[in-house]
């Protein structure tokens, strides 16, 4: 379908309005921990790889990447090489990433003196978008190409198409310690934790301090949990509708909408029942002979398949079993 300039023009004009001279002033101040190394890859000149920003819906993707936006227009890099799409927006879905650039390109011509910086939006919703960043990474050498997808593209073939051509942050939800500074609370002076191998040096006395000066951070932890690590219904105050957001933007949206358009999933009722029964058996063995009984008209095969869809969803994160324990192998058996 052949969409009219003036239509592209406005759209874009409206999600860059740094083009205009305008600032960017409906962002937070703070940063998640990722910002660092979206940051880094932006002054790495060196590498021609593209960005892939991926996790959850509403994890943050895109205040990172207008974050980013802001950063470098502090800097002093020109705002007309600096392009925002998001391709969940109708008018850019239809008229696809080409027509999408080329009605930038007639706006503005490229500064020649900066390499131009794209950062593309939900990219999953566009039709063989791993060919199309493959070919921009090998030989249109004057962008910088950063994007975000909801849905995990490392899957078969198209794994193939990113070796070399793009490297991959993933966006997990909040830590807790993130979750903690975006809610304003102070952090009491604990001990430094690089890694959990640290903790095999503890004596109990390192293990009964720690615990007594953290002890206050125990109702934050509860209220943590209970709000699923998400910015914004992080900083909602009533629960009960911290909770709903939850379903209704991230979970159903995943299930009802993502699974069906990315993945063909038809059996959706399926796939709801699956879901709730992993939220209800969460952080232990799953066994799949009794998760296959206790839903009638689930297969095993199904079930294995919807799995690899959460993982690929971020709804889930799956533990691999580690070393020949008993449990290990009865969960693997089962």
């Amino acid at each position: 379908m052949e969409i009219p300039n003036s239509e592209l023009f406005s759209v874009l004009q409206e999600f860059n309005s740094w083009w205009s001279g305008q600032p960017i002033s409906d962002l937070p101040e703070w940063e998640r921990s990722a910002s660092a190394a979206v940051w880094s890859w932006v002054q790495d000149r060196e590498s021609r790889r593209s960005l892939l920003l991926t996790g959850a819906r509403q994890v943050g993707k895109t205040t990172l990447y207008r974050q980013t936006i802001r950063r470098l227009l502090k800097e002093g890099y020109p705002a007309t090489n600096i392009l925002y799409a998001t391709f969940d927006h109708p008018i850019l879905k239809l008229a696809g990433l080409e027509r999408t650039f080329r009605a930038w390109e007639e706006l503005f011509p490229a500064a020649p003196e900066q390499p131009r910086m794209l950062f593309l939006d939900e990219i999953q919703n566009v039709p063989d978008w791993q060919i199309w960043l493959k070919h921009q990474v090998d030989f249109k050498h004057g962008r910088r190409i950063a994007v975000t997808g909801s849905a995990s593209p490392l899957r078969s073939a198209s794994a193939e198409s990113g070796v070399g051509r793009w490297e991959t942050i993933p966006l997990a939800t909040l830590s807790f310690s993130e979750f903690l500074r975006l809610r304003g609370i102070e952090l009491p002076p604990l001990p430094p934790v690089k890694s959990l191998r640290t903790l095999f040096d503890w004596e109990p006395i390192d293990f009964a301090v720690t615990a007594s000066t953290a002890r206050g951070l125990t109702v934050h932890f509860h209220d943590y949990l209970l709000r699923g690590g998400f910015p914004e219904p992080a900083m909602v105050t009533e629960l009960s509708r911290c909770q709903r957001l939850l379903r209704e933007d991230i979970v159903d949206k995943v299930l009802k909408r993502d699974m069906t358009a990315h993945y063909g999933v038809r059996r959706v009722l399926d796939v709801e029942k699956i879901f709730l029964y992993l939220c209800y058996h969460d952080g232990g063995i799953l066994d799949l002979g009794m998760l296959t009984r206790e839903l009638d008209g689930v297969n095993r095969q199904s079930a294995l398949n919807f799995l690899d869809l959460f993982e690929a969803t971020h709804l889930i994160y799956r533990l691999k079993p580690y070393g020949y324990g008993k449990e290990v192998l009865r969960g693997r058996l089962r």
